[in-house]
């Protein structure tokens, strides 16, 4: 699996020619600044833009600027059918989609905006300079959306700059629900943190493309800098699974006892004094998501019930159906208002043939992960585990992945080929 994964950074389809050295500066440019905007996602609605969030707006913008490149014209032609059919059935829905009230198609619209854009991308990434230039963009926004996190946690009202969701006319306890898993950028941090999680990807990317374990240290210190402000166990995982295969070969017998030790110690500290002895807040984190959590089966069992009740909704609403029509079908059903689960919400929220595209996508990149690429590859092995625990269909930076796995069927592999620039 280890040398599966390594070799992932040096293979990949290729564009015909090189591009020049200034088009590909200019292109990294908007793409390292698309990814920038992905995670640092301003609410552009709190400026009164008929736009939720900035990344949004940027299809408007980067698809008839990146659309008429040579490169995206000529696979287009090529992949004309597919690519079109991907956009009926993702409009369907539009159409189709059963009680819709105000804003119950606005996500899907944006889904099939986002695949447009991520086609385009798609074509682009062949050069493995601009993908990593827009991976690059991506782990430079978390630093700001971590930051936007820390500032949130010190209580600083940031709404009116867009840096935060507003959350007047919410009940008292959604409000301390989300007071406790602060979200930062986003609603709460059960987004965030898997918003966080996933771009692993990118890093993961970047340190096996260019040799340097740095860039994934960095990158896993600033999730776990965010773990005791949003809480989220969840959005770990894949993230740690990664850190284990990345650092396999440092990991010597001195470096694991050395661990071992300070894990007893942490251990023996708690057992005599009930308390971790390890900065404030960490320790409280640690303490209630983990040593104190004794909700953990009613957890299970409470996302199984969601998830298969929802399912009933999926085959009665197989267009999808509105956010209030939904809410309300789920709470009759099992006094929940979500299905903890993102697959079975972009089947209710974009329609049952949305969800099989995304399904189809991800069964072929890790089918073929050495002819989809890296960036494909570690985006649907962190993506995966992350919608099985929650609704993340709602959010923006998952839902561009979604589309960015949803349009990589259109696009035609072309085996044996070579990736231009570093591998």
């Amino acid at each position: 699996m280890f040398e599966w994964i390594g070799a992932m950074t040096g293979q990949a389809v290729a564009i015909e020619e090189r591009a020049p050295t200034a088009s590909v500066a200019v292109d990294g440019a908007a793409v390292f600044l698309l990814g920038a905007a992905l995670q640092f996602n301003v609410l552009t609605s709190s400026f009164g833009l008929p736009f939720q969030r900035l990344s949004d707006l940027l299809p408007f913008l980067l698809i008839p600027w990146l659309g008429l490149r040579r490169a995206v014209l000529a696979e287009a032609m090529r992949s004309v059918a597919p690519l079109s059919g991907i956009v009926v059935v993702i409009a369907a829905s539009l159409v189709l989609k059963a009680h819709i009230l105000a804003g119950d198609v606005y996500l899907t619209l944006v889904l099939l905006l986002y695949v447009v854009q991520a086609f385009i991308l798609l074509v682009l990434f062949r050069d493995a300079r601009i993908e990593s230039a827009f991976c690059a963009g991506l782990l430079a926004g978390l630093l700001g959306s971590l930051a936007v996190l820390l500032l949130t946690s010190t209580g600083a009202s940031l709404e009116r700059f867009g840096l935060a969701v507003p959350t007047d006319g919410l009940d008292e306890d959604l409000k301390l629900f989300f007071q406790d898993k602060l979200g930062g950028l986003w609603i709460s941090g059960n987004e965030t943190g898997h918003v966080f999680a996933l771009a692993g990807a990118a890093a993961l990317l970047l340190s096996l493309r260019y040799r340097t374990k740095a860039v994934y240290l960095v990158y896993f210190a600033a999730l776990l800098t965010s773990f005791p402000l949003t809480n989220n166990r969840a959005g770990l995982i894949m993230p740690l699974l990664f850190l284990a295969v990345l650092m396999r070969r440092n990991l010597k017998a001195p470096a694991i006892l050395t661990a071992l030790g300070i894990l007893g110690a942490l251990l023996v500290a708690w057992s005599v004094t009930g308390e971790i002895p390890l900065p404030g807040t960490l320790s409280q984190a640690i303490e209630r998501r983990f040593a104190e959590d004794t909700n953990v089966s009613s957890n299970v069992d409470e996302r199984f019930l969601s998830g298969i009740s929802a399912l009933q909704l999926v085959v009665a609403y197989p267009f999808g159906v509105g956010e209030v029509a939904r809410r309300s079908g789920l709470q009759a059903l099992t006094g929940l208002v979500t299905p903890h689960n993102g697959f079975v919400s972009l089947a209710l929220q974009s329609g049952l043939a949305t969800l099989l595209l995304l399904v189809a996508g991800l069964v072929r990149i890790l089918l073929a992960p050495g002819a989809a690429g890296p960036l494909l590859t570690y985006t649907a092995l962190f993506l995966i585990p992350s919608l099985m625990f929650e609704e993340l269909s709602v959010n923006q930076y998952v839902l561009f992945f979604m589309a960015l796995v949803v349009a990589s069927l259109a696009i035609a592999r072309e085996p044996g080929a070579l990736r231009t620039g570093p591998g």
